[in-house]
C-alpha cells in the first residue's frame, strides 16, 4: 500500500530470509495428475453473461515521488509499447499511493518533485513535473492522477491548484483521485477516531465540488479504499451519502487489493497461486462491483500486487508472482471488473522491473511482466486493426481443484461454424491423412443435384451517431530551467604504506564515479482552451441473409465412368464442395457435440497448472534485480510431474497456435519465458520473440497437449476473427 519507510523495508527485508526458509520447508507437494480432460463450450449461448475484456485492461500505478526514476528508463514506455502492439490498447498509468496524501504543489519550484522534512515530510512537486510526464507517455495513454485529501490547509486550496495545473499542463490527465485509501486514515493518525466513511464522502464531495467548480468537465474515480469494507467505507454506502454519478463525472470507483501482506507477516509462496484462495477473495468485491454498475459505473482495482507493503522478497519477485498475475486478471475480468494497475516501486520486491540501478539492485525485468505478455498474448488482435473483442469465463471443473484453472475466450463477432451438416455440402475438410477413393459411375440415368448458397438483402437498417469535438488552442511560452543530471567522473588517489622492514610502497587507485552537474533546459508551458461541438450522422448498414437454390438435372451415361481421386496429407483448411453424393456424405456423428449453427465462437483458451513445484537449481534462484536470491535446498522432491490435457471446445480440423508460459520452478527469479521471449534487461525492449508451437484439433473438436506442474498454457485459433 504505497511506499514503505526504508527502516520497514529493511526489517521486512531481513524478515523475509527467516520466514520464507518456513515457507518452502512446509510446502506441499501435491501435484496434477497425469491426465485431465477439459470441456470448454464451443459457443456462448448468454454472450451478455460473459464480460468483455477492456484492451488496456493492465495497467501501472506509480507514486508521485517515484516518477523521475521510471521516466529515466525506456523499460517502462517498451513494455506498454509490447503490450499496445498486441492488444491495440495502451495501458493506463495511475500516479498515487501513499505519496499523493504528503505531495504539495509550489508554482515557482524548479525541480520536478523532491522530498523535503521541513516543516513535515512531504513531496514538493514544480510545473517541470508535468512536463517529464507529458513527454514520455504518449499522447493516447489514459492517466490517472492522485491529490492530496489528507492536507486540508485553506479549504484544500493547494489540492485544488494541483489539480488545475495538471489539468492545464498534463494533456494525458484523464481522472483525478482525492486520497488515498482513507479507511485507513483513523489508524495512520491522519483523522481523529470516530472518523468513519460517511466523514470521508462529506469531504470528497467538498475537494470535489471545488475542483469540478475550477474544472468543469473534470472526472474522478472516488472510493480508492484498501478494502476493509467496514465503518461506511463501501460503495453502497458512498453511493448513499452523495457521491454517485447523478453529482459527479464517475466513470469508475475504485478498491485496491492485495491477497497477502508484508505488514501483518502472512506472506507465503504456496498459497499465492491457490485458485480457490483467490476466488474466495475476490467473491467479497461481489457488492462493490454490483453498487458500481447499479450507480452507472465501472469498478476497478486501481493498486494491487502481491503483497501489500512494498511486497515480500521470495513471494513478489518469483515466478510464482507471474502464474498468479494469469490466474488473478483473468478471474477478475470474469467478475467485470474494468481494469487492474499494478503497483511498482523503483527498488520494491514487488515492482515488475527495477528501471535504474539503485540501492544495490541492477536494473532489469522481474517474472511479472513474463505474466503480463503472456495475458497480452491471449488478448492479441485476430489481425492488425481488428475489432475484435474478447468475451471472457471461467470453465468449471469438477470438484474445483485448487490447483488447475482454466478460462475460454470468446471473438464478440458472429461466425459460421466450419464444419458440414447432412443435406448441404456448403464446406468440406481435409483430413490431413493422404487417401485414395474410385467413383464408378454407369450409363444409368442419374440424378444430379447441386445445392448452392447466394445473399440477400434482408434489411436495411439506419443508425444515428453523435460524436463532440474539442478544439484545443496552445500557447507557447519557452522558460530555462535547470536540470540536475549524473555524470560519469573519475579521479585518482595515491595510498603509501610503509613495510615492516623499512621499506615503503606506493599504489595508485583509479575511481569511477558520479557526480551531479546542472545544465540548463528549454521548458515549455502550455495553456489550453476548449471548446466543444457535437456532429450527428446518419449512416446505414445492410442485413444480409443466405438463400440456398438447389438446381436437379437428369443425364445419362454413354458408357461407364471410372474416376479416381487422391488427397493428399496437408495443413487441414477450408475447402468448397458442390458434392452431396453418398460416397462422400459427411460424417456428422462424428463432430460430437460442436454447434450447427452461427456463433459465438471459442478463440483461446488459457489453462494453468498451479500444481506446486519448487526448483533446487541455485542458478536460477536469483536475478540481476532482485533484492536477493531465494534459499537453496527446499526444492520439491521428486521428478516435475506432467500432465496430458484433453480439451474440447474448438473447431474440428483447425490448426492452433499454444504458447507456454514456463519457469524452473514457482521459487525461481531467473529462467522465465513465454515460448522463448526474453527481453533486453537495461531497456526492456524484445531481444529474443516467441517461438509457438502448432498443436490440430481432431474431427471431434478435440485438442491433446501435455503441460508441466506449474506451468501456463495458451491455445489460439486464428481463424476465429
Amino acid at each position: 500500500m504505497g511506499v514503505q519507510s526504508i527502516q520497514s523495508f529493511v526489517t521486512s527485508t531481513l524478515f523475509s530470509f527467516f520466514c520464507v526458509q518456513v515457507l518452502f520447508i512446509t510446502e506441499s507437494h501435491a501435484q496434477l495428475g497425469n491426465s485431465t480432460v477439459i470441456n470448454i463450450s464451443p459457443t456462448l449461448a448468454n454472450t451478455a453473461a460473459a464480460p468483455t475484456v477492456d484492451r488496456s485492461f493492465i495497467g501501472y500505478s506509480l507514486e508521485h515521488n517515484a516518477m523521475p526514476s521510471f521516466l529515466n528508463s525506456q523499460i517502462l514506455n517498451n513494455l506498454m509499447n509490447l503490450w499496445t502492439s498486441k492488444t491495440g490498447g495502451r495501458p493506463g498509468i495511475r500516479i498515487g499511493g501513499s505519496g499523493m496524501d504528503k505531495t504539495t504543489y509550489v508554482p515557482d519550484f524548479d525541480e520536478p518533485v523532491i522530498w523535503t522534512t521541513n516543516p513535515s515530510s512531504m513531496y514538493l512537486v514544480g510545473p517541470s513535473y508535468f512536463t517529464l510526464i507529458k513527454d514520455y507517455f504518449p499522447s493516447d495513454t489514459q492517466i490517472t492522477f492522485g491529490l492530496n485529501l489528507v492536507n486540508s490547509t485553506g479549504n484544500w486550496s493547494n489540492t485544488v491548484d494541483f489539480a488545475v495545473a495538471a489539468d492545464m499542463n498534463l494533456p494525458q490527465a484523464d481522472l483525478f483521485e482525492i486520497g488515498n485509501e482513507p479507511d485507513l486514515y483513523v489508524q495512520g493518525k491522519q483523522r481523529p477516531s470516530g472518523w468513519v466513511g460517511k466523514d470521508y464522502a462529506a469531504e470528497w464531495i467538498t475537494v470535489a465540488n471545488k475542483v469540478k467548480e475550477a474544472l468543469p468537465s473534470a472526472r474522478f474515480q472516488p472510493a480508492v479504499f484498501a478494502g476493509s469494507l467496514e465503518d461506511g467505507f463501501d460503495l453502497s454506502s458512498l453511493v448513499k451519502a452523495g457521491i454517485n454519478t447523478g453529482s459527479f463525472n464517475i466513470p469508475t470507483y475504485s478498491i485496491h487489493f492485495y491477497p497477502q501482506s508484508a505488514c501483518s507477516g502472512n506472506q507465503n509462496l504456496n498459497n499465492l497461486i491457490d485458485h480457490n484462495t483467490l476466488g474466495g477473495q475476490l467473491q467479497k468485491f461481489n457488492p462493490e462491483i454490483a453498487a458500481a454498475e447499479a450507480g452507472g459505473a465501472r469498478f476497478t482495482l486501481a493498486e494491487s500486487n502481491t503483497v501489500s507493503c512494498s511486497g515480500f522478497v521470495d513471494v513478489s519477485d518469483t515466478y510464482a508472482s507471474a502464474l498468479w498475475l494469469v490466474d488473478y486478471t483473468l478471474a477478475a475480468a470474469t467478475r467485470n471488473i474494468d481494469r487492474i494497475y499494478f503497483h511498482n516501486g523503483p527498488t520494491t520486491p514487488y515492482t515488475l522491473f527495477i528501471p535504474k540501478g539503485a540501492s544495490g539492485l541492477t536494473a532489469g525485468i522481474r517474472p511479472m511482466s513474463f505474466g503480463v505478455y503472456f495475458l497480452a498474448e491471449a488478448l492479441a488482435l485476430p489481425a492488425q486493426g481488428s475489432t475484435t473483442k474478447f468475451l471472457v469465463t471461467p470453465v468449471s471443473l469438477p470438484d474445483s481443484p485448487p490447483d488447475i484453472a482454466v478460462y475460454g475466450l470468446y471473438s464478440n463477432k458472429v461466425q459460421k461454424p466450419n464444419l458440414d451438416v447432412i443435406g448441404t455440402t456448403a464446406r468440406a475438410y481435409t483430413t490431413g491423412v493422404p487417401s485414395t477413393r474410385t467413383i464408378y459411375i454407369t450409363n444409368k440415368p442419374e440424378t444430379l443435384t447441386s445445392v448452392s448458397t447466394k445473399m440477400i438483402i434482408k434489411s436495411v437498417s439506419t443508425s444515428t451517431k453523435r460524436s463532440t469535438s474539442t478544439r484545443i488552442v496552445t500557447v507557447t511560452k519557452t522558460t530555462r530551467v535547470p536540470k540536475r543530471t549524473m555524470v560519469r567522473a573519475t579521479r585518482t588517489t595515491t595510498t603509501k604504506n610503509r613495510l615492516g622492514n623499512g621499506k615503503t610502497t606506493t599504489r595508485t587507485t583509479k575511481i569511477v564515479y558520479w557526480k551531479t552537474t546542472t545544465t540548463t533546459v528549454p521548458s515549455v508551458t502550455r495553456s489550453r482552451s476548449t471548446s466543444r461541438r457535437t456532429i450527428t450522422s446518419l449512416s446505414l448498414s445492410t442485413l444480409w441473409t443466405s438463400q440456398k437454390v438447389t438446381i436437379t438435372k437428369v443425364i445419362s451415361r454413354t458408357k461407364p465412368l471410372i474416376a479416381t481421386t487422391y488427397s493428399v496429407s496437408t495443413a487441414p483448411k477450408v475447402l468448397s464442395s458442390t458434392d452431396t453424393s453418398a460416397t462422400i456424405k459427411p460424417q456428422a456423428t462424428d463432430i460430437g457435440n460442436f454447434p450447427l449453427n452461427d456463433g459465438v465462437f471459442l478463440a483461446r483458451a488459457v489453462v494453468l497448472n498451479l500444481s506446486r513445484y519448487n526448483t533446487s537449481d541455485t542458478s536460477v534462484l536469483n536475478c540481476r534485480s532482485c533484492n536477493g536470491p531465494s534459499p537453496e535446498g527446499f526444492g520439491t522432491l521428486g521428478e516435475r510431474n506432467s500432465t496430458t490435457v484433453s480439451l474440447t471446445g474448438f473447431q474440428p480440423n483447425h490448426r492452433l497456435k499454444l504458447l507456454r508460459l514456463t519457469g524452473p520452478g514457482l521459487n525461481a527469479k531467473s529462467g522465465i519465458n513465454v515460448s522463448g521471449l526474453a527481453f533486453d534487461e537495461d531497456t526492456g525492449a524484445v531481444t529474443s520473440a516467441p517461438q509457438p508451437g502448432n498443436i490440430s484439433v481432431d474431427k471431434t473438436g478435440k485438442v491433446v497437449f501435455d503441460i508441466l506442474a506449474s506451468e501456463a498454457v495458451l491455445l489460439v485459433d486464428e481463424n476465429v476473427v
